[in-house]
């Protein structure tokens, strides 16, 4: 069956509200796009730019440019005292790219995230939704070259 955003915010709609509405367009798209901001929010009967500030305030919602691998670091009190600007600054240079930013491939993500909630492991890191507690910048770089770099 051909995938329809609209079915899939119509069906999840009934179900929940617009987190999960959101979810469920992300889990078929990749990421949510300013057009899939834009569907939800009539769906809703709201304004895109409230769609928008929900989708960013949750690390689990990505806005924006869609990348076959994401990397987050932890922007906690907890792990910016365990050195993560340190570790950010490390994988910038391994992947040629800011924080923020998707590499001109396409193929990484770096960014930062809110809060990962297990500070006694800090620095954390999301690496394609698998955690690196007490991350060290060679285990990441390690990972990123496994994944093929």
């Amino acid at each position: 069956m051909k995938y329809s955003r609209a079915k899939v915010i119509e069906d999840t709609k009934l179900q929940g509200g617009i987190l999960d509405v959101l979810k469920a367009v992300q889990a078929e798209e990749g990421y949510l796009s300013d057009d899939a901001i834009a569907e939800v929010a009539k769906a809703y009967g709201m304004y895109p730019s409230e769609v928008y500030e929900t989708a960013t305030f949750y690390t689990m919602l990505h806005v924006g440019g869609k990348a076959e691998h994401v990397i987050e670091v932890c922007g906690s009190t907890c792990c910016d005292a365990a050195k993560a600007a340190a570790l950010v600054a490390e994988l910038e240079n391994e992947l040629g790219v800011k924080c923020g930013e998707c590499t001109a491939d396409g193929k990484w993500m770096l960014r930062r995230c809110e809060c990962l909630g297990r500070c006694d492991t800090a620095p954390n890191v999301m690496f394609d939704g698998e955690l690196i507690a007490n991350a060290r910048a060679e285990d990441v770089i390690a990972k990123i070259r496994k994944a093929g770099k």
